[in-house]
């Protein structure tokens, strides 16, 4: 590592570089602490020509009204002094929310060619991932689970499928694609969640899950979502479509999508059956 002090900053190499080096100091600081978690991790002031660069890192309950800094080598694993250095500024989420509320002026320095490196959305607020602009799912998502024939045809009502479901994590998402008139009837792009950020499934993806396996071989599923709406999958089909990616946080390597069709099923149906 010790060519690295040589970088030269202006190359796609050594950007790479140095982030590789920051993610690493990142990474060593996710457990440091164990009483005060790494929430974030924001590379500001980014400047390829600078042997200095600038760090926000900020913490789940860290104590204290302020906004700590310390310098010191990027090389630091390698017990080097030299550069390229880091100056590190470290906060607590609750602290700098403050600041972005009371006293942007303050705060709006950290986003300047900012780029986040790391991010854990249970530890942040909706202030400091709107005001990093950490997007985690695409618009128009909604969340919900997998109902299988068997449980759906045991549940009693929409509200007990509720009940089951509705206190644990979303499972999977949707993107609608087209919708009838009458909301009867609605396509879309399924999506799961991938380290933290709300993905589109590929063709062959999808597979690998209970939704698509029981459809093709012949039995019924459902898609329950938040709020409580109900639909019957009635087919998959692939698609073509590299309009789609702009409307998605990642793309499929080939723009082909299986988008599946969905029938609404409502209330006031007092059972499943």
């Amino acid at each position: 590592m010790a060519d690295l002090a040589q970088l030269d900053l202006r190359t796609r190499g050594g950007e790479a570089r140095l982030r590789a080096l920051l993610e690493d100091l990142t990474e060593y600081h996710t457990g440091i602490y164990p009483q005060n978690r790494l929430a974030l991790a924001v590379w500001f002031r980014k400047s390829l020509e600078n042997q200095e660069q600038h760090l926000l890192e900020l913490f789940s309950g860290l104590p204290g009204e302020r906004i700590a800094q310390s310098r010191f080598s990027l090389l630091w694993k390698t017990g080097s002094e030299g550069p390229p250095f880091v100056d590190l500024s470290a906060s607590s989420v609750d602290y700098f929310s403050h600041l972005v509320d009371v006293s942007p002026e303050q705060a709006n320095p950290y986003r300047e060619k900012h780029e986040v490196l790391y991010f854990d959305k249970n530890l942040l607020n909706s202030q400091i991932l709107e005001w990093f602009q950490v997007i985690t799912e695409p618009p128009g998502l909604i969340k919900g689970w997998y109902i299988a024939e068997d449980e759906y045809a045991t549940a009693k009502s929409v509200q007990s499928l509720m009940s089951m479901h509705g206190h644990t994590r979303p499972e999977v998402g949707l993107v609608k694609t087209e919708e009838s008139a009458d909301f009867e009837n609605c396509r879309g792009l399924l999506h799961v969640e991938v380290s933290q950020k709300w993905l589109p499934l590929s063709p062959e993806g999808i597979r690998s899950y209970a939704f698509y396996r029981d459809q093709q071989t012949g039995s019924s599923g459902f898609f329950l979502f938040e709020g409580g709406s109900l639909y019957h999958v009635l087919k998959f089909e692939v698609k073509t479509a590299p309009e789609y990616a702009s409307r998605l946080m990642g793309k499929t390597r080939d723009d082909r999508y299986p988008e599946v069709y969905l029938r609404a099923v409502h209330p006031p149906a007092r059972t499943a059956a």
